[in-house]
């Protein structure tokens, strides 16, 4: 789960998205339209096409040269008969109108009206677009609308992120249909834009959805009830568990519908029934709505003051604190993309230069989700997104690459990413901080009360716990000190074992048996049936059926059938679920050749007269391992059945013995790691051939880019 919401925000994007128009929202749709370089002609595209009665107020903000009077208001008046204003202090916002911001200036919106403030004129990277699409998010919620149109740079990409995130419309200009494409790419690496089209359609797409009626502040009736009913949204919830792991029954009931919701009506399905077809087809969407429903804004020192106060007054206290030679150890969880995560590390690594302590810095980052986390290990983002790092620490940990920040080795290699998941995964131990901000908001109460006590058992006496300005410690207020209220930064008091569930409940419908109402069972509760049926199963199968075993594809045990688990020994030391760990003797050496034969062949081996010893004496066994597949997941079905008495083998069996299959297996495995080597080998010359070819194209860039800027200077002579 995602933990950050925008800079500059007061409420989180959950309260934001649940928030009906207000007297202080306006009551009609506001579209923020960027632009930059060839922005001109797509505005020109666009209002051709766009109609004057569309009950929408249109603003553009430009980037404006502040030598040159823009000539704006007369070309577009070319192509609208809309009213057409530039825009001075406190005007108020109307529908049907456009607004034009004025050279030198940054702009925002507050209650309807818009606000301007005078640029900064040291030189430093100013970015209106995104100051105006963040303003635009608070103060319209899901009545916002970004559009990011032809420019170069990457103004707009953090904005356009935090009008998702508050359920607003996103679109972008496609890449061909650009004269400079550097926004409309930036705008789409965020993987948060909703429409992609040429500017002379997007006047259709947005009469689209303002058609959809939950957006004029009723909810869609067909949708709505579809969204509620267990079927679907449970369907949807075991494709999450299935592909991704994660349990969204969790999570609170109304963000998950709105955002389901949202889904079905942008990607124009009939209903949820057919929208759930189509997530179980298409694996784009499906990542679509995972990303949705994660909420992914996070951004570097959001809420400065905040971050000032964990520099002043806690972070040198855990420097002073820590044992010499010893370690400052943060965990965040739900990192995003990082930002967070690296803005910490350099607060901590600043402060131990400055205080000359011999102390390691090590922070924890996680995420669950996996795309995030390779895009955080990388380490490299826009000038836009490190615009909110103090110019010390950007000089310090970033090394510029064009429009590109890299973060430096030593920072890098203080940040440790790891997947994991709050409501399943434990936590990590010895914390002496742990920043997780607006994650506990999207859960359940109960899951609150459970992800809490695990920070507490996480961190150690002294240990701090940075939390979302609308987040509360519940139930466990007194096990902490209170260090700044605003900000909700708490001080662990004492060492004491809280009650903790060792697992997360899952949510009761995901595991309720659905069956048809039969008048055999007509006054018997249906979950009472489906219990009973259950019970039944299980003694049928115990009964009735040989021990056996359902591993995956990594030979984990999944389940067990029958009276299996008498062949089953947990060995010493750490707990496993690997099989081949869990069985001794020839069973371990027939069950090891069964499954890398079934796996290379895909079909059934089959296996008699292997030996095993149990507590009634020594047995033969057959052993049968069949490849199972179910749906994009392969499994392997495990049965071992007891054989009163030798017998000679059918054509389909064969004998075991276990030196053969020793010698057969040691075989094997010495052709795969012969394979291995020369694999590895040949990747090695790959790679020596393509770093020899990327020091030359480098060395082409540097030629190309000497003749850039001689001809740069030639352009500003003839200028």
């Amino acid at each position: 789960m995602s933990s950050d919401v925008p800079t500059d925000t007061p409420q989180d994007a959950e309260q934001l998205e649940a928030t009906p128009p207000s007297a202080k929202q306006p009551g009609f749709h506001v579209v923020g339209i960027g632009a930059s370089a060839g922005g001109l002609d797509a505005i020109e595209r666009l209002f051709d096409n766009m109609p004057a009665d569309t009950g929408m107020a249109f603003v553009i903000v430009q980037h404006l040269s502040p030598d040159f009077k823009s000539l704006m208001e007369e070309l577009l008046a070319r192509h609208t008969s809309m009213i057409i204003h530039r825009v001075e202090d406190g005007m108020a916002l109307e529908p049907n109108h456009i607004y034009l911001i004025p050279p030198k200036k940054n702009m925002v919106l507050s209650e309807g009206k818009l606000l301007l403030t005078d640029q900064e004129s040291d030189g430093a990277l100013n970015l209106p677009i995104d100051i105006f699409f963040r303003s635009l998010a608070q103060d319209a919620a899901r009545r916002a609308v970004a559009i990011i149109l032809s420019g170069t740079g990457s103004d707009g990409s953090r904005g356009i992120q935090e009008v998702h995130n508050v359920g607003g419309l996103v679109l972008a200009q496609d890449l061909d249909s650009a004269g400079f494409d550097g926004m409309p790419r930036s705008a789409a690496s965020t993987k948060v834009v909703d429409v992609v089209c040429p500017p002379e359609r997007m006047p259709s797409r947005l009469a689209e959805y303002l058609d959809m009626p939950r957006h004029l502040g009723g909810e869609h009736p067909r949708i709505a009830e579809d969204v509620t009913q267990d079927g679907d949204k449970l369907e949807i919830f075991r494709l999450f568990r299935h592909k991704y792991g994660i349990d969204f029954s969790l999570y609170k009931p109304a963000t998950i519908d709105r955002r389901i919701e949202r889904r079905v009506q942008l990607t124009r399905s009939a209903d949820t029934r057919e929208y759930v077809e189509k997530l179980d087809t298409d694996a784009d969407e499906l990542e679509n709505l995972y990303r949705d429903l994660l909420v992914e804004v996070t951004q570097f020192f959001r809420d400065p003051d905040a971050f000032q106060s964990l520099r002043r007054e806690v972070i040198p206290g855990l420097v002073k604190d820590a044992a010499r030679g010893g370690e400052v150890r943060m965990w965040v969880p739900g990192c995003a993309t990082g930002e967070e995560a690296y803005s910490l590390a350099m607060m901590l690594h600043s402060a131990i230069r400055e205080e000359q302590r011999d102390i390691t810095p090590k922070v924890f980052a996680t995420d669950v989700h996996a795309r995030s986390l390779e895009y955080a290990s990388a380490g490299v983002y826009s000038a836009a997104a490190v615009a909110n790092v103090p110019e010390e620490f950007k000089k310090r940990y970033f090394k510029a690459n064009g429009d590109l920040y890299h973060v430096n080795k030593e920072l890098r290699q203080t940040v440790i990413f790891a997947p994991s998941d709050l409501t399943r995964d434990p936590p990590f131990t010895k914390i002496d901080l742990i920043s997780c901000r607006n994650v506990l908001i999207y859960l359940e109460q109960r899951v609150q009360k459970k992800i809490l006590s695990l920070f507490h058992f996480g961190l150690r006496a002294g240990g701090v716990l940075f939390l979302g300005p609308s987040e509360t410690l519940g139930d466990l207020s007194s096990e902490f000190k209170t260090i700044d209220r605003h900000w909700r930064v708490y001080r662990k008091q004492r060492d004491v074992r809280l009650p903790m569930a060792t697992r997360m409940p899952m949510n009761p419908a995901l595991s309720r048996v659905v069956l048809r109402q039969s008048p055999f069972v007509a006054r018997q509760p249906q979950q009472d049936v489906g219990q009973t049926l259950i019970t039944a199963y299980e003694q049928l199968l115990t009964k009735y059926v040989p021990s056996s075993l359902l591993v995956n594809e990594f030979f984990e045990l999944v389940h067990s059938f029958g009276d299996a688990r008498q062949l089953l020994e947990q060995p010493e030391g750490r707990p496993t679920l690997d099989v081949l760990k869990l069985v001794k003797g020839d069973l371990r050496m027939a069950l090891s050749a069964a499954l890398h034969k079934a796996s290379q062949q895909r079909s059934s081996v089959v296996y008699r007269g292997v030996r095993l010893r149990t507590d009634d004496g020594e047995a033969q066994y057959k052993v049968v391992v069949e490849p199972f597949v179910k749906s994009n997941e392969r499994m392997y079905l495990i049965c071992l059945e007891e054989i009163e008495a030798p017998s000679k083998p059918t054509q389909s069996e064969e004998d075991f013995n276990a030196s053969e299959q020793s010698s057969e297996r040691i075989t094997v495995l010495e052709q795969e790691l012969a394979y291995t080597r020369e694999s590895l080998q040949s990747t090695v010359e790959e790679l020596e051939t393509s770093n020899e070819e990327l020091q030359s194209t480098n060395e082409e860039l540097i030629a190309s880019n000497e003749e850039l800027q001689s001809t740069n200077e030639e352009l500003h002579s003839v200028n």
